[in-house]
């Protein structure tokens, strides 16, 4: 069943729009047809069964029939922080992470990253990525759309951002043998604590990157013994952390 979201509150008995392109989405890209069943999310994240109604003049509105009952957020809030990677990986990342669970996205300006984001074009840069993220949490059923951050250096995350739980994926972690620290600190996850992990872009981290983390209590981490892709360590993360909390 097809799932949208909806800006405002919804109840019972209503009956509204969502916005255009969504709801040219339903008509012409699905073409439901009068009568159908799609689910929509409100503002306040409470998800309802809807019926597709046809109008005169070739308009549709949704009616909200009852609401129903899903557990299909993670019980922790992950930020995930990315340095720019090159073509369309970033776009990779936040589908998937989306797919997996994270609450939060962070574009990082990272040393070694591969590319740079010139100023006119990273606001468009984030506005994708936000509808990006908006659509694979439709897919994926989420009741959260993940909310993408403005492009940031390490020094604004870690002023701005707090988290119960800060880790930084660092391949020199893993090439040293250093695979417990991971392990150790999911076991010191709870339920509604938050976590923000870093990762590097294709260039890696300078070390200059991680002694700065540290000092600012991040813990250093490895994801195993294998030297993983810029874009597939989130998703491993992610995945492991589903693993650890909801299976």
């Amino acid at each position: 069943m097809q799932q949208y979201f909806y800006s405002d509150r919804l109840q019972t008995g209503d009956r509204f729009q969502l916005n255009q392109d969504d709801m040219h989405h339903i008509i012409n890209v699905m073409r439901l047809k009068s009568q159908e069943i799609i689910h929509v999310v409100d503002s306040e994240r409470q998800t309802y069964r809807c019926q597709l109604q046809a109008l005169p003049e070739k308009e549709w509105e949704l009616e909200t029939l009852d609401q129903v009952y899903f557990e299909r957020e993670l019980p922790v809030k992950v930020i995930v922080a990315c340095g720019l990677s090159k073509n369309d990986k970033l776009d990779w990342i936040v589908q998937k992470a989306t797919e997996t669970g994270m609450m939060e996205f962070i574009p990082l300006v990272l040393r070694r990253d591969v590319v740079k984001w010139e100023p006119k074009k990273a606001q468009k840069r984030v506005e994708r990525l936000q509808k990006i993220a908006k659509e694979a949490a439709q897919q994926s059923k989420r009741e959260i759309i993940p909310y993408v951050h403005n492009l940031m250096t390490l020094q604004e995350m870690t002023k701005m951002i707090q988290a119960d739980h800060r880790w930084v994926m660092y391949e020199d972690t893993a090439k040293s043998g250093q695979h417990g620290a991971l392990k150790i600190a999911f076991e010191s996850v709870k339920s509604t604590d938050s976590i923000i992990a870093v990762f590097g872009s294709e260039g890696g981290f300078d070390p200059s990157e991680i002694q700065y983390l540290n000092e600012q209590n991040y813990l250093s981490c490895s994801l195993g013994p294998r030297i993983l892709r810029a874009e597939t360590a989130p998703i491993y993360l992610l995945s492991a952390l589903s693993y650890q909390l909801e299976l």
